[in-house]
Parts: structure tokens; C-alpha cells; sequence
């Protein structure tokens, strides 16, 4: 473990609004714009050839040997000016196309083309032959044909998204990502980084070397954990000889580099990918180097965790800054290298996925902040760095958020904030309070609790001591939909949910309203059901030795990811999407038919089924029915049960790997797609229309009353019971001008956790700004928004969410 005698420091460097990026960050951010991005299959060639040889073998022996042969072989390339090597793809800004998750038919490659993505026609036909091949690991046979009718009928509802088309196809298309780690990756993990920092991979390879020999085979699953150190070594082993190509690569350019500066770096990057990650770090640069390659072996998840970033890696920078190694500035460029590479990594997926992730999603998150195990204030000198990293350097990714607690240092709010103010849409900020009280819940000791980090957008992990491996974007509008048509889902016409009886029959509210719960509770019992057989047929098709081993006793316990309790294990969840919708529209039910009888029950189904055309003045009536947001009672009853009806249900579904679903609340893009396939409902939308964002966020336009009046509202539900809790605000740039203006926010921010509140992020932006953008985004290949718990380039959105942020309300002060 790297120390230092000096003291941490706990203020803000003195860095000003006039230092900018430097020549070398300004050429490697250039780069990053591309036209249209190559899609390469080197990859899925090398891994097919190691499956092709090692046929009959245990399959996580079949897994690492395919890794080590993607390793061994993939072209890698050095760009101009890096100073943290390792590439994502064989191509430059390159994907690599996935068989893992989904085949690639010839009309999804067509799509793909059609989406900015080049394929050559060499390579599509060597594409459609790797189809065949690979069909038999293809889960989405196995889970389609098994599936009972009432199975099958939800699949193809689309409830959770997105729709299938057929029982073997799926929704069609898998994903192609940039990272040579093993998939399918959307895991909400962190793995425990410090363990390839602190020791060096040689280590953990000699580790399992000695418990392999240690084995006695009259254990009932010794064969079993055989062959999982075996994997381990050789996975282990692959990422060492793949770091040497970067050595050997670097050593050459060097030799016929003509400038001396750019000779001594590629010199020096040759000596640190000599050392790293197969040895302990021991300088900032050598951390940052060994991070990425690991970094590099757990991608191409979208959702890969970079942990708690400013913890882990201030010791290497505050000894390397005392002893003269290192200068502030040095670091910076480094971090901002670290965007740059994080940016190469790209995504997309098949068409049907593409639009619950627009924008191209990826959550990789870094946290700072928050506390320590012992529970005191973490900010270091790093966490200040690692946002001015930002302001600098401000590209959609990766992902920075702020873990805030009681004794946040003031300074660091400023700092953020005033990162926030540049439309960044990050920091994001996270309640230490929330998130911990719900930890706690789960029976995680204090000082792990306070450890914790974020995996995907928002979710809870623990570093090395959890990790999500199923969770789906639930479309909750389209169960209020099932039971004003007694159990029959509109998209599809097919009775999927329980016969609770025709609307126009419910005498009371609270009748209609308790068969809408049954028909959530049956749905949501579906959507378990579904994550259990993804999650079984995960663990047989896909062991992960490389992610295995970077969490907590990984050798020690010698099985795979999925084969494991952890001490939170929250290996499935169950995500909402359009919940406010559903809150609105029952609110309105409540009170303009069963309450003051304004429409009657069959006047309403007709309305909806005529999408309010010709009933402008009835759908008025809905729309100015109380809202949630507005802190109004009335509206927010209905949602703080709601909610806390959800997470009942979540508890008393089990999840195969242990424990029951935990409830959590994230949209990304899903808005747009569920709303796309949710005809018209009784909140005044018409059918079509995006749903609400996020899970506090108030429908668009909706909240009326100020942020407080939106916080009143969402600080009224049991947020300590989700593992997250998306909560998007929109300011308008006026209302975060001045130093008072950035005060008042922080007091708002701390305000809203001290009274429960698990998370919000802001998008700073005028309307304005944004109908310029549509117009000429040519002008704007810049402007960042924040869309769920990501940011992304606004002209990379398509117009249906490009539309739904323009509309989202745009508060013009704290107040």
C-alpha cells in the first residue's frame, strides 16, 4: 500500500476558470469526433477460433482460453500523443461486434449501417457464417422455447423492455462494444480494484498456483474449483502477456521517433507496461496504467464501475506530488487522459435495444466524496482534481459522481457545482444517508456499508462484495393499461395479466385500485420469473475468471461471479419505468371519476381508446388534475404507497443466486421506447408520448410549484428502501450565476438528503439552446446533456428524446 506522511489536504486546488485543456488533451479530444464509427469483428474471430479448439473442455476453461486468444492477437496500436496505452477495439474509435447476447441477422447489420456504423461487405459475410456458429451459446432460444404461453405472452408484451419478436430471436441484434473482457457484460458491479494495484496480478497467479495444488479431491466440488484457478492462471497470465505487447509496441515506436519528447514518453510508457498490472503500482502513472488494463479486461460492460476512484488512487498521487515525481498539473493531463481513453470505448446494440439506451449509454461511474470506513469527511486532493479533470475536459463520459454526507466540505459543493453550471450534466450527487440506510437494511456492517460505490447509473455496489447480474426496464404505464382492460395487454391484444374485472365495473377507487395492484404484483412475479432463467443460464453459458478474482476472496472461494452469496447480494432487480405516470393517472381517476364524478368510467376507456381525440376539453380536465411534484398531498399519497408497494413485492420474490429482488428505480432512455409502445393514459398523455424520466422526476411540465415544491414531493417516498433512485431537475443558466446562486443550490442538495433523498442530477440548459441544437447540430456536436444517469451528446439523441428533454420544466432559481 503506497502512503504519505503529508497531511490530506481538504481544499480545492487553485485553479482558475482561464486554465484550459493542454495541446496534447485538445489534439486527443479531436480525434474523438468520427462520422461514423467502425465496427470490427477481430474479437468474435479470435474468440471463435479458441471456442472452435477447445471444444468438450468445462466452459469457464473455454472462456479464459478465448480471452487469452483475443489477447494474444487482437491488433493494438498506439495513438499520437497517449500517455495511457491499451485500446478497446482493433480499429481506432472502434466496436467490436458481440455474439454473446444476440446474433446479428442480416437486416440488424443493415440497421446498424443505417445508425453512423460501418461494416465492410467482407466482413458481414463473415458475420452471418459466425451466426451459425454461434447460436448454440445463444441464450435467447433457450429462455424463448422454454417459456410458458403466459411466459411468452410477456416477453412479447414488450413490458420489459424491449419486445421480442420471436421465441429464438429475442428482440433481435446483440451488442457490439468497445472492451476485450469477457461478455455478456451488464453487470452493476465494482470489482476491487486495489487488489491488482496493491499486489500485482503475479501475485494472484502464483495465489492460485498454490491452492490449485492444495486442492483434495474427495471435496465434492474440488473438480469444479480446478478448474476455476486453472482459468484464473490463464486468464491472469493473458493480461500480463497482452500488457508486454504494449511494452514491445511502445519500445519500437520509440526507436524511430524523431522529436525527444515524444521518444522519452514512449520510452517511459515501455517501462511501465513492463511493470504493470503484473506487479504492485508504485507511482501515480503506474496506477493509472495498471487501472486501465484492468479496467479494459471488465469492459465491454457499459456498466463497469470505476469505484471509488479518488480513495484508491490519492495515496499514489499525494506521494508521487511529495517527493517531486509528479506535478498537479501532470495529474491532470493524466485524468484527462483517462476521459479520453474512457471515451474511445464505445457502444450500440441491436435496433430494438437502441432506443431504451440512446445516445450511445454507458455508465461508467466514478465516484468520490462521501466518508470514510470510520465515517469521516474522504475529501482528498484528488476529488477536487478529478472535477477540475472535468471542467477541462468536459465529454459526456466517463461518468463522475458526488457522494455527499453531513460534513461535505462546502468548498467541494462550490467546486461541483460549479462543474454543473457548464451543462456537464456531472456530478451527479448521491445521498451518504440514503444509500447507507438502505445498506444497513440489507444487514451490511456500517463500516462496509460506508464503503460503498455506484455500478451502472445509480445502483449500489460494494467494492468487490456484490455485484447485479439481471435487471430490466419495467413498463409500469402498460400494467395501469392491463387493468383498465382487464388483463389484456393493448400492444398486443394477448390476456397476459389476471381477469380483476372491466373498468367501468369498479364501484370505488380503492377497488380499482387494488386490482391494479394485483395485476402489478402478477406482472412483477413475471419479470423475477424471467431474471431467474436469464441468471441460471448465465451462469452455465458465461463464467467470468478475470471479474471472479478481483472480488473479495475470489481465489479463496474459487468459484465463479454467479456461483457465489455475496454479503450484499443483490444479484437481480426490479427497475420502474413511468411510475409517475401511473401516479398521475390514478390520481386523476381517483378524483375526476369515482370522487367528483366529472366522466364516467366508459367515457374515459373510450377517450383513451380514441387517444382524447375529439375530447380536448376531458383531457384538460386530466391534465389539471393534482400532480405529483407540486408537494401536494393529495397526488403524493398515492405515490409514496405506490412506491412502497413496489419494494414489498420486490422482498417476497426470490432470486435464484440468493435473497430476494431489490427494488431500484432507473429509466435511462426507457422513457422514450415505453412510451413509444404505452397507448394513451389518464394523466393526459397521449399515446406514444415519452414517459415521465427517471423515478422522482415529475412528468414534464408538470411541476409547477419550484425544485422545492418538485422535492417536496419526492422527499415524501421511502427512498431508503431502493437500491436507487433517479431524480432529474432542469435549470435554467440564470439560476446558476452567482456564488449566492450556487450556495442556495448546495443548500437545496443537502436539504433533500438530510430529509431522505437518495439522488439528483441536473441539466443546465435553455430551451433556446436546445431548439438551436435541433435545428443545426452541426453548431452544437458539443452540447452535453444529462438524459438518466449518464450524460450524451444531445445531436447524437434521437428527436422523440431530444424532444422530451427540450420539455422537461426549466427552473430559473433554488426556491
Amino acid at each position: 500500500m503506497i502512503t504519505t506522511s503529508s497531511q490530506s489536504l481538504q481544499k480545492p486546488s487553485t485553479f482558475t476558470a482561464a486554465d484550459e485543456m493542454s495541446p496534447r488533451i485538445r489534439r486527443l479530444k479531436e480525434r474523438l469526433y468520427v462520422d461514423r464509427y467502425p465496427l470490427s469483428i477481430e474479437k468474435s474471430r479470435w474468440q471463435t477460433q479458441a471456442y472452435k479448439a477447445s471444444d468438450g473442455e468445462p466452459q469457464i476453461i473455454r472462456r479464459a482460453k478465448s480471452l487469452a486468444c483475443v489477447l494474444d492477437n487482437i491488433p493494438i496500436f498506439i495513438e499520437d500523443d497517449e500517455l495511457i496505452v491499451g485500446q478497446g477495439s482493433a480499429k481506432p474509435m472502434g466496436l467490436e461486434l458481440d455474439f454473446y447476447a444476440g446474433l446479428w441477422p442480416r437486416d440488424e447489420i443493415e440497421g446498424l449501417r443505417e445508425a453512423g456504423y460501418d461494416i465492410s461487405p467482407q466482413e458481414e459475410t463473415e458475420i452471418l457464417d459466425m451466426n451459425a456458429y454461434w447460436q448454440k451459446f445463444n441464450p435467447l432460444p433457450r429462455l424463448g422455447e422454454d417459456a410458458s404461453e403466459e411466459m411468452w405472452g410477456f416477453l412479447k408484451s414488450g413490458m420489459v423492455l424491449p419486445p421480442w419478436k420471436s421465441r429464438t430471436d429475442g428482440p433481435g441484434g446483440g451488442y457490439a462494444e468497445s472492451g476485450l473482457g469477457l461478455g455478456p457484460g451488464f453487470y452493476l458491479m465494482t470489482v476491487d480494484f486495489e487488489v491488482a494495484l496493491q499486489q500485482g496480478l503475479l501475485a494472484l497467479i502464483s495465489d492460485a498456483e498454490k491452492r490449485l495444488t492444495a486442492i483434495e479431491y474427495a471435496e465434492k466440488d474440488a473438480l469444479e474449483r480446478a478448474h476455476f484457478l486453472k482459468a484464473a492462471i490463464l486468464s491472469l497470465r493473458a493480461i500480463i502477456g497482452f500488457a508486454e505487447r504494449y511494452a514491445d509496441l511502445a519500445q519500437t515506436m520509440a526507436a524511430v521517433e524523431a522529436d525527444p519528447a515524444r521518444r522519452a514518453e514512449l520510452e517511459a510508457i515501455a517501462q511501465i507496461c513492463r511493470r504493470v498490472p503484473a506487479h504492485p503500482a508504485r507511482t501515480f502513472r503506474e496506477a493509472m496504467q495498471s487501472f486501465w488494463f484492468i479496467f479494459l479486461m471488465i469492459t465491454p460492460s457499459p456498466t463497469a464501475s470505476m469505484g471509488r476512484f479518488d480513495q484508491f488512487m490519492n495515496p499514489y498521487f499525494e506521494a508521487d506530488l511529495a517527493n517531486g515525481r509528479l506535478s498537479e498539473e501532470e495529474a491532470l493531463e493524466l485524468l484527462q487522459c483517462l476521459r479520453i481513453k474512457d471515451m474511445q470505448l464505445n457502444r450500440t446494440s441491436g435496433k430494438a435495444a437502441r432506443q431504451k439506451n440512446a445516445g450511445m449509454a454507458k455508465w461508467h461511474n466514478m465516484v468520490i466524496g462521501g466518508v470514510t470506513k470510520s465515517g469521516e469527511d474522504a475529501t482528498n486532493p484528488l476529488t477536487y482534481l478529478i472535477l477540475e479533470a472535468v471542467r477541462r475536459l468536459p465529454t459526456a463520459h466517463h461518468t463522475v459522481t458526488l457522494r455527499v454526507h453531513d460534513g461535505t466540505p462546502e468548498p467541494l459543493m462550490k467546486k461541483a457545482l460549479e462543474v454543473v453550471k457548464m451543462g456537464t450534466g456531472m456530478p451527479a450527487f448521491i445521498g451518504d444517508r440514503s444509500y447507507i440506510a438502505y445498506l444497513l437494511d440489507q444487514g451490511v456492517p456500517l463500516e462496509e456499508a460506508r464503503n460503498y460505490a455506484i455500478g451502472g447509473c445509480l445502483d449500489v455496489t460494494l467494492p468487490g462484495k456484490s455485484r447485479t447480474a439481471a435487471v430490466g426496464m419495467f413498463i409500469v404505464s402498460m400494467v395501469l393499461e392491463a387493468t383498465l382492460l382487464n388483463g389484456v395487454v393493448r400492444r398486443t391484444g394477448d390476456a397476459v395479466g389476471l381477469s380483476t374485472g372491466k373498468f367501468e365495473d369498479f364501484k370505488t377507487f380503492d377497488d380499482f385500485y387494488a386490482a391494479f395492484k394485483a395485476q402489478l404484483r402478477h406482472f412483477l412475479k413475471l419479470h423475477a420469473d424471467k431474471n431467474n432463467a436469464e441468471l441460471l443460464i448465465s451462469r452455465e453459458l458465461f463464467p467470468d475468471p478475470v471479474r471472479s478474482v478481483l472480488m473479495d476472496g475470489g481465489l479463496a472461494e474459487g468459484k465463479a461471479l454467479l456461483d457465489r452469496t455475496y454479503l450484499l447480494e443483490n444479484g437481480a432487480l426490479l427497475n420502474m419505468v413511468g411510475m409517475i405516470n401511473v401516479v398521475d393517472s390514478l390520481v386523476a381517476v381517483k378524483k375526476l371519476v369515482f370522487e367528483d364524478r366529472v366522466v364516467s368510467q366508459a367515457e374515459l376507456i373510450q377517450a383513451l381508446d380514441a387517444n382524447w381525440q375529439g375530447r380536448e376539453d376531458l383531457r384538460r380536465r386530466f391534465l389539471e388534475a393534482p400532480k405529483y411534484g407540486n408537494g401536494d398531498d393529495y397526488a403524493d399519497q398515492i405515490a409514496v404507497d405506490l412506491f412502497d408497494y413496489w419494494a414489498d413485492v420486490a422482498a417476497s420474490l426470490r432470486s435464484c443466486l440468493g435473497g430476494a429482488h431489490k427494488p431500484t428505480g432507473i429509466s435511462v432512455s426507457s422513457q422514450w421506447p415505453g412510451g413509444a409502445q404505452t397507448g394513451a393514459t389518464p394523466d393526459g398523455r397521449f399515446a406514444g408520448e415519452c414517459l415521465a424520466d427517471g423515478t422522482m422526476s415529475a412528468m414534464r411540465g408538470r411541476d409547477l410549484k419550484g425544485p422545492t415544491g418538485l422535492m417536496n414531493s419526492a422527499m415524501k417516498i421511502s427512498q431508503n428502501r431502493y437500491q436507487a433512485a433517479l431524480f432529474n431537475i432542469k435549470f435554467h443558466p440564470s439560476a446558476m450565476q452567482s456564488d449566492e446562486d450556487l450556495r442556495k443550490i448546495s443548500f437545496l442538495i443537502r436539504t433533500y438528503f438530510a430529509r431522505g433523498g437518495k439522488h439528483v442530477q441536473f441539466n443546465v440548459v435553455s430551451r433556446e439552446i436546445l431548439l438551436e441544437a435541433q435545428k443545426h447540430p452541426e453548431q452544437y456536436r458539443d452540447l452535453l446533456v444529462r438524459v438518466a444517469g449518464y450524460s450524451a451528446y444531445f445531436i447524437q439523441l434521437g428527436k422523440a428524446m431530444q424532444d422530451e428533454i427540450i420539455g422537461r420544466t426549466a427552473h430559473t432559481g433554488a426556491g
